[in-house]
């Protein structure tokens, strides 16, 4: 397992130069736009997560899975050792990415509200892993690539709805029904749906894994 890691950490040095100037553009950004702290560390999560991902196009470049596959572990463990390296680098890019957002924040509610986003980035870049890495290990790499973009679409879109849905419903007895809810009750609900995602995705990508041939 722990090989497997440190081979998923040397790709992802390959590829450490475009990190930076992503990082860098992101930084612009940040400081260019009064309001560009939630998009800043959402760019950064997800730009993480998705190269992450990406290193399963490395491993079967010129059928390196059939040389992967002749080594000392298991499927079972080259799965988890995906989910382990996507979680740990998207985990320390949302922290890294936290630090100019915070040092922005004029105030303390404004830290705040920053805080609560950037947990609630992490917990949607969690659903989002749990979708994306499945997905990658069933379909090649250009079709993968396509799906990837349309699930980004559909995420957009629903994000875009459910604000307009809010707006529409100012006022109503729904929406004063979530306001009874504490913050933390709320947290605590996103984050069983995800660990829910979490697992579920995990056995289905074993599945796959087994299934596949190499």
């Amino acid at each position: 397992m722990s090989g497997l890691l440190m081979k998923d950490l040397e790709l992802l040095k390959v590829n450490i130069k475009t990190y930076f100037i992503v990082f860098a553009v992101g930084i612009i950004y940040l400081f260019v736009q009064t309001d560009g702290s939630i998009f800043f560390i959402s760019y950064m999560i997800f730009v993480s997560l998705s190269v992450t991902v990406g290193t399963i196009s490395y491993d079967s470049y010129h059928h390196g899975m059939n040389f992967l596959m002749t080594l000392p572990f298991t499927r079972k463990e080259y799965v988890i050792s995906k989910y382990l390296t996507a979680a740990g680098v998207t985990l320390a890019a949302g922290i890294l990415s936290m630090i100019p957002g915070l040092l922005k924040a004029q105030s303390v509610s404004t830290r705040k509200e920053f805080l609560i986003s950037t947990g609630a980035v992490m917990i949607c870049a969690g659903i989002f892993l749990a979708i994306l890495l499945p997905m990658r290990l069933k379909y090649e790499i250009e079709k993968s690539r396509i799906l990837m973009v349309a699930l980004i679409a559909v995420i957009f879109l629903l994000a875009a709805g459910g604000k307009k849905a809010l707006e529409l419903c100012k006022g109503s007895a729904t929406l004063h029904l979530l306001n009874t809810f504490a913050g933390w009750q709320i947290a605590a609900a996103m984050i069983v749906v995800m660990v829910v995602c979490m697992a579920v995705s995990v056995k289905v990508s074993e599945g796959i894994m087994e299934r596949k041939e190499f």
